[in-house]
């Protein structure tokens, strides 16, 4: 994968730290959740990784961008400082889906609904508007020819995913989960958005400038 291509833009989701309500394995949307120890400490392996990424592979960032909610700007600023990229900044449209009354709750109490399949409850943000919401944040901050870390969770970045078109690297059936700190990978040329790689650890991203598969 070329990552110096610039005829094309590297667009990186990555999600945030470990939290207390990922531990308890509890749904979470917009709640002002602060990363926990372990969410710290692995936003500091992140940026380790992404540090070694620059210096072995080269691969700077134009820009890192941040969901408002204080658990992705925190892992955000760990990263930024470790890569020394200054153009750090927030946006709202890359903030987490609204989960509205499933909020908060344990993954069995809310086992009759997924990301896809919960029209019924009216509280939570339809999948159509989180893309919208997203697109609409690409057109808007990346040309062709950056590299932008997106610094989000759990949930936009799967949907995201889902609804991306693939490279031929991305089996059909690949993986939807999303580890904390870990990394999704896509080309975007000004028009669509491929998915290249997805639930990569930062120190594994380098490999992809070899076109190593990372499994």
């Amino acid at each position: 994968m070329d990552f110096f291509d610039k005829s094309k833009a590297i667009i990186c989701f990555l999600r945030h730290g470990q939290t207390d309500w990922n531990l308890e394995f509890k749904m979470q949307g917009r709640e002002e959740i602060p990363l926990n120890e372990t969410g710290i400490a692995q936003a500091h392996e992140a940026a380790r990784g992404l540090k070694y990424a620059k210096d072995i592979a080269g691969i700077s960032w134009t820009k890192i961008v941040s969901s408002p909610l204080s658990r992705a700007q925190d892992t955000a600023k760990i990263i930024s400082d470790a890569v020394e990229c200054d153009n750090l900044y927030v946006d709202e449209r890359i903030i987490e889906r609204d989960f509205g009354e499933l909020s908060g709750l344990v993954y069995e109490e809310f086992s009759r609904a997924t990301f896809n399949n919960v029209p019924e409850i009216k509280t939570v943000e339809t999948i159509e508007a989180l893309m919208e919401r997203t697109n609409e944040f690409i057109k808007d901050n990346v040309s062709v020819g950056e590299r932008v870390l997106i610094v989000t969770h759990g949930a936009i970045t799967r949907i995201f995913a889902r609804n991306a078109k693939r490279s031929p690297k991305i089996p059909k059936d690949f993986e939807h989960s999303i580890k904390n700190c870990h990394l999704v990978v896509y080309s975007y040329d000004g028009e669509d958005t491929v998915l290249e790689a997805y639930n990569i650890a930062p120190g594994e991203l380098y490999r992809l400038t070899l076109d190593e598969e990372i499994k």
